[in-house]
């Protein structure tokens, strides 16, 4: 966004960037007209970022002039009037590849990634144009259709043909196209409405997004939220409920932590977290010290979650690389023993075939500690460590077996969920690295943070400096021992003495790992694996790889619908009353009735929008998920029926949730 004269010109990043969050292109906006303000400068994540969108461009470049295209080139150091000329002129010269051209016409402009010439007539000759972008990304995202709308909707005022197609050549190699008709009247409507934002700007104030963390303005929203005590500072709260909250005319986090009035539409429960957790964090701003309250038990979730400690307990931490091709999960780090004399175990990978080596060595790791000590935990933090095994073991078969074995005996242990749903601290963030003032000294060394981590490897990746990769080790070790520091910590100093300790089966029963039942899994592949030798040898890996990926097709599809109903079960209920796909926070109003085989309860749920309906689901007992029936749902009085059968449980719950059957 700039001034051209006396007007505004706005560009397909402007439109983007509008889309989520109208707050920054005020700030844009203003630092247009010349108002003396300050952006931050770029983060190294998002040069990292522009470095790989360059990169990805120049490669799909060199395809195209591989491919024997003629193709013209335009350089972005002139000013847009003039660049949008050339590139006018270019058009009617029939190349076939316009690459970086530039149109003007207030107010938008910008410059294309690609310019493809089709077979199609138009005022340029018997040919004509459609845009192709390039994007890091590997699913398109809808932000991206909004921009090459744009693209097109100037390119054919310069054609005299409205382009029927536009297309995105993703991050993986493939390329998205869609039809602009089917997308054209959604852009156009989201450009007119900047436009009249523009015109007429309204009062804005800032609200945490996605975005937040690559945008200019960040350091600027910040001081704002922090002078004005902002209820953005308090943890863990969503966008939803801040807007319920200032509805009711709560709008700092100090007033939050005194408020002792309802709030419509906010669940009770939800409140009274959101007030502790506010009165506790305007204490620590206030010079405090640390402080946390405990939540109340609940025997599904939080402390309870805890195990007894094994003296084969693991502590587990992936580094993980986003801005590698597809991704890559570079280094497993496991810290076991006692805190003074524990031993660190390092599994790296540098590209896809190092991955799947160092997932087999870890895998053959856990299996053999679990051998030695069979009611042996692994401890991490947040979900992270099990999605990225679940996808690792699923993509290179290798583990899978293994894994899903101790996935069903509840082997990893989330100190996450036990954190987040057993108390209340007084730390702006739930980060492993906030909740350290409790139980460590402040970390030193270079690399303190997981991005920091992400931007030292991809450091090393341009220097092979073997220092930069000691650093990460070094904080990937920390990280480790300070997941056991945490789990010690817990059990020393925040959980009842009296509690007892969890008990859901598998390990928890003491019986230890079923490895005999993963290997006969595993033995059954690679039976198969065997069975496809002759094809391998006669047709190639590709084909053997297909006929064993089909064998195990419908058991792996199944899988993430189950993990899906896992994840979800094990959230607060306050959580999935924001999840538009669960219903959260039921109470019991009635009786359990009989229902033939079934038993049949009344739920009073809190006010939420939700896309559960009559039908099968998944209820929630004892913080595992038992099919069920929604019998009814009135969203006026905010009441369900819920049926479910009397194998398992000897009476419905007092409390639960409802999740998709999958």
């Amino acid at each position: 966004m700039k001034l051209e004269g006396s007007e505004i010109l706005l560009s397909a990043s402007d439109l983007m960037r509008f889309m989520g969050c109208i707050h920054a292109t005020a700030m844009d906006l203003r630092y247009a007209k010349g108002e003396p303000l300050f952006p931050a400068e770029d983060t190294e994540d998002a040069k990292i970022l522009q470095k790989q969108g360059d990169a990805h461009e120049a490669k799909f470049l060199a395809k195209l002039r591989a491919d024997g295209n003629l193709v013209i080139e335009f350089g972005r150091d002139r000013d847009l009037p003039a660049s949008a000329k050339e590139t006018r002129a270019a058009l009617f010269a029939g190349a076939d590849v316009l690459f970086q051209g530039a149109f003007f016409g207030l107010p938008w402009g910008g410059w294309s990634d690609f310019l493809i010439k089709v077979d199609k007539p138009s005022l340029l000759g018997a040919y004509s144009y459609e845009v192709i972008d390039t994007k890091l990304k590997r699913k398109p995202d809808p932000k991206h259709i909004l921009q090459l709308v744009l693209y097109s909707d100037l390119l054919a005022k310069a054609q005299g043909l409205q382009p029927e197609y536009a297309h995105i050549e993703l991050g993986n190699g493939e390329r998205f196209s869609f039809r602009l008709l089917d997308y054209a009247a959604y852009a156009r409507h989201a450009r007119s409405r900047l436009e009249r934002f523009v015109a007429d700007p309204p009062a804005t104030s800032p609200d945490p997004v996605k975005m937040c963390d690559l945008c200019r303005w960040r350091e600027v929203c910040q001081t704002h939220w922090e002078e004005s005590d902002s209820l953005a500072l308090v943890a863990g709260i969503s966008r939803s409920q801040r807007s319920k909250l200032i509805a009711a005319g709560v709008t700092t986090m100090a007033a939050l932590g005194q408020h002792n009035e309802g709030v419509p539409k906010l669940a009770e429960t939800t409140l009274s977290r959101l007030r502790t957790q506010a009165r506790l964090q305007t204490a620590r701003r206030a010079g405090g010290r640390p402080s946390f309250e405990l939540k109340p038990f609940d025997p599904s979730r939080g402390l309870a979650l805890l195990p007894k400690p094994d003296a084969g307990d693991l502590f587990y931490d992936i580094e993980g690389d986003p801005f590698y091709e597809d991704g890559l999960e570079y280094l497993h780090g496991v810290w076991f023993g006692s805190r003074g004399s524990g031993e660190f175990r390092d599994f790296w990978a540098h590209n896809r075939t190092e991955e799947k080596e160092a997932l087999r060595q870890l895998m053959v790791f856990f299996e053999d500690r679990l051998k030695r000590f069979p009611r042996a935990h692994i401890y991490h933090y947040a979900a992270y460590e099990v999605s990225a095994l679940r996808q690792l073991t699923s993509s290179h078969g290798v583990g899978e077996a293994l894994l899903d074995q101790m996935l069903r005996e509840n082997r990893f242990i989330d100190l996450y969920s036990v954190v987040s749903a057993g108390l209340i601290a007084s730390e702006p963030r739930y980060s492993l690295k906030n909740l350290e003032v409790f139980y460590m000294e402040a970390r030193t060394g270079e690399v303190k943070t997981a991005g920091g981590s992400v931007v030292a490897y991809e450091k090393w990746r341009e220097t092979g400096d073997q220092s930069i990769l000691d650093e990460i080790r070094d904080y990937n070790r920390v990280d480790c021992i300070s997941t056991q520091l945490l789990r010690d910590w817990l059990i020393a100093e925040v959980r009842p003495p009296n509690m007892e300790w969890r008990d859901r089966g598998g390990a928890d029963e003491g019986a230890g790992c079923n490895l005999e039942r993963a290997a006969a899994e595993q033995a059954a592949a690679d039976e198969l694996r065997e069975r496809l030798r002759p094809v391998r040898a006669q047709l190639g890996d590709r084909l053997a790889d297909l006929l064993f990926d089909l064998s195990y097709f419908h058991p792996r599809e199944r899988k993430p619908a189950w993990w899906s109903i896992f994840d979800k079960i094990g959230r607060e209920a306050d959580e999935l009353v924001d999840d538009l796909d669960c219903l959260g926070g039921l109470e019991a109003v009635s009786a359990t009735s009989v229902a033939g085989r079934y038993w049949q309860r009344t739920y009073e749920f809190p006010a939420q929008e939700t896309k559960i309906d009559v039908g099968d689901c998944h209820i929630e007992v004892d913080g595992l998920p038992s099919s069920a029936k929604l019998i009814e749902i009135d969203r006026t009085s905010n009441r369900a029926v819920v049926q479910f059968s009397m194998n398992r449980y000897d009476d419905a719950p007092e409390s639960t949730c409802l999740v998709p059957a999958g």
